[in-house]
């Protein structure tokens, strides 16, 4: 996400899609240098990629070569190649430029030429390799590169020695699965934008409640000349010239993207502010590409989501650890650390509550004025009795249950705020004979690289959008027939289906039910008494998007358990809508207690 001029100026960019260094065992640098970061290299390396742009092959390969030239900063320098590996700079192993070096290979007989240009090629990455360091008795040493193509006829690259064991930077730049991820959805972009045309691809990434935000993740687009195009939580921007924009390192990092754009496409590093942590700044890694000639796109993900990923294992691990904890403490001790903000169990959007199984509210960090009171009728915004089903799972043995909740902005929970409520995972456990406690997170606490939801999710709600928008375009008959195909397009290869209904409750269509076909299922209800059908078709009213809901799975012997359902209203006389069982997405066993204590 890009930011007003002020921010601009404290900006730093950690890197870009360009190179890290090589060399032979010749003679290197001598220079005795402190340690250098990945994140300083990958940002050496972005300057010396803006300057080869700016000012053509030639010079900048004269301004490479030259070992007192500004390219050569410590331990960094910079080495170039075309893809076929003939040398085309090394400033402290002239002897070497024009020779071919394809097959060269270090100590472990890695062929580290061909992996450097393998990963330019592939849109820029790091290269792990051994070298000698010259610097110190040639020495054989760990050294890290990072490369980047500058066009398709050569590319460039710097390098690091004995790089740190675990570097957030380099496990996520390195990734296959991050790298994949960010260029599909690229790609899905650029094929929306050959769709429906430029126009309107730019107002839907515009669109904070478009297909293309999901999450603190989005689409940003520019034209080739640094001019804001689309950036969906900064709106005043749109229309902004940003490629005069430098950060600390004296990089202009808009107009690197334009490069890269421009040359095939690739990915960069810097910091940016994070929508969905209060516009804290954060480094993030992205992936260019050009729509055509006049535009291009990007989409990023923050380092942090990915360092942060809470898993289910890891959920039930921090609510049983505060269980022993209020063992050994004591109930009043354990509730008043419970209470705490600053306390070791709350840390950030994870932390404990407890309630006594009478429902009476006893500890939490962010809603300090709710203790003491009872809330065992409290229902989400649907109307889950989310409290009753804590208790009742907790009195088993504790478990997983989910429900709507609002996620915590600024360090305090506000209820009245419609748009804060999301999925929350929670699990329960008892703390004693009279009371529990809990913990829940959202789902981009889960997910890593800051995804809105899991995939399974997401693959859910596109089959709800999908069945919607096909109900309006070929019509309600046409719709509920195909959604009634058990081996058509509204059923995915997980077994999710779509189900429609009127207003009124009567079932329209139904893959696996077409016995109800015609009957109104509107007075029923679960085993805590909420009436299912009609706080769906209410959710759907009222313009449609998640509700939790309890329903047999036929996967767990048509045991009861919560499900995380989506629906959209189809027009004013029906609706349709999916759901995921929260099994499939803890990965763990989730049915509700039975009977219901």
């Amino acid at each position: 996400m890009r930011t007003p001029a002020v921010f601009f100026a404290i900006t730093l960019v950690l890197g870009a899609i360009l190179a890290s260094g090589c060399t032979d065992t010749g003679t290197l640098h001598q220079s005795q240098v402190t340690p250098t970061p990945p994140e300083q290299l990958v940002a050496f390396v972005e300057k010396a990629y803006e300057y080869a742009h700016d000012h053509g092959k030639e010079a900048a390969l004269r301004e490479f070569n030259n070992p007192t030239g500004q390219f050569v900063e410590g331990e960094l320098y910079i080495f170039a190649y075309d893809p076929k590996g003939n040398t085309l700079a090394l400033p402290f192993q002239p002897d070497l430029l024009g020779k071919n070096r394809w097959n060269a290979i270090d100590a472990d007989g890695t062929a580290f030429i061909q992996e450097i240009i393998g990963t330019a090629q592939s849109g820029g990455g790091f290269v792990h390799y051994l070298y000698s360091d010259a610097s110190d008795n040639f020495k054989i040493k760990p050294k890290l590169s990072y490369v980047m193509m500058v066009d398709q006829d050569w590319l460039i690259g710097s390098g690091i020695y004995e790089p740190p064991g675990d570097s957030l930077i380099v496990r996520i730049g390195a990734d296959p699965g991050v790298r994949e991820d960010l260029r599909s959805f690229v790609e899905e972009a650029i094929t929306y934008a050959g769709k429906h045309g430029k126009e309107a691809a730019i107002r839907e990434f515009n669109d904070r409640n478009g297909t293309f935000v999901r999450g603190n993740r989005y689409i940003y687009a520019f034209d080739h000349l640094g001019t804001t195009l689309a950036l969906p939580f900064q709106p005043d921007l749109i229309g902004t010239d940003l490629s005069g924009l430098q950060d600390p390192f004296g990089v202009n990092y808009t107009r690197v993207e334009i490069f890269l754009a421009q040359h095939g496409g690739g990915f960069i590093f810097f910091h940016y502010l994070n929508p969905a942590r209060n516009m804290n700044l954060e480094p993030k890694m992205s992936y260019i590409q050009k729509v055509d000639d006049t535009w291009w796109i990007g989409t990023g993900i923050y380092l942090k989501d990915w360092e942060k990923v809470v898993t289910a294992d890891d959920l039930a691990a921090f609510v049983k650890g505060a269980s022993a904890y209020a063992a050994a403490a004591g109930k009043q001790a354990a509730l008043a650390e419970f209470s705490r903000k600053d306390g070791q169990f709350s840390k950030g959007d994870l932390y404990i509550f407890a309630y006594d199984t009478n429902g009476t509210y006893l500890a939490t960090p962010y809603e300090p004025d709710r203790i003491g009171t009872n809330r065992l009728n409290f229902t989400d915004i649907r109307g889950l009795p989310a409290v009753r089903i804590a208790a009742s799972t907790a009195a088993a043995g504790g478990g997983f249950i989910t429900y709507l909740y609002p996620a915590p902005k600024g360090g305090s929970i506000d209820a009245k705020a419609l748009d804060t409520y999301e999925p929350k995972i929670v699990y329960v456990s008892p703390a004693g004979e009279t009371w529990f406690i809990g913990a829940g997170v959202y789902f981009a606490d889960m997910v890593p690289g800051g995804s809105a939801r899991p995939s399974v999710v997401t693959e859910m709600v596109g089959l709800v959008e999908r069945s919607a928008a096909y109900g309006r375009e070929k019509g309600p008959a046409m719709a509920f027939a195909e959604i009634s195909n058990r081996s058509g397009m509204f059923v995915d290869a997980e077994g999710h289906y779509i189900y429609a209904y009127d207003y009124n409750g009567t079932l329209l269509a139904h893959p696996h039910l077409p016995e109800k076909i015609g009957t109104s299922l509107i007075t029923k209800r679960d085993p805590f008494g909420m009436e299912t059908i009609r706080a769906l078709a209410e959710t759907a009213r009222s313009g449609g998007g998640y509700i939790v809901f309890i329903w047999p799975n036929p996967a767990r012997g048509n045991r009861d358990e919560l499900k995380i359902g989506y629906v959209l209203p189809g027009d004013d006389t029906w609706w349709v809508g999916s759901g995921v069982y929260l099994s499939e997405i803890t990965g763990r066993d989730a049915s509700l207690p039975s009977p219901i204590p």
